[in-house]
């Protein structure tokens, strides 16, 4: 399924789509693309993975209180391609140990 998030200023449209992984732990964990729509568009942190390429958003989920998405994506062109999502109690050890590692680099 692909849908839509306005780019800042909000003039053109990004598509998105998922990998068959990011499908698959959607359905796995119990996540709304609405949820994953909304971080895209307003991540409450962003960071580039140095391992993978990958960007990474992170922002609370609306739906469950005191749980956080970790969305890593890729841009490509106009398409932001989803690769995987994670949802988490705790988003503070992951980041600084990814942080204090030098796999993560915040870019926003």
């Amino acid at each position: 399924m692909e849908l839509h998030v306005s780019n800042e200023g909000g003039s053109s449209m990004e598509r998105v789509v998922y990998t068959s992984h990011a499908k698959l732990r959607l359905r796995v964990r119990g996540i709304d693309e609405s949820e994953v729509d909304r971080i895209l568009r307003s991540p409450q942190k962003l960071y580039f993975d140095t391992v993978t390429g990958a960007l990474v958003a992170v922002g609370s989920r609306a739906l469950v209180e005191g749980h956080w998405l970790v969305v890593a994506y890729t841009v490509e062109g106009d398409v932001i391609k989803v690769v995987t999502v994670i949802d988490v109690s705790s988003v503070s050890n992951l980041i600084r140990r990814r942080l204090e590692r030098g796999r993560w680099v915040e870019v926003g």
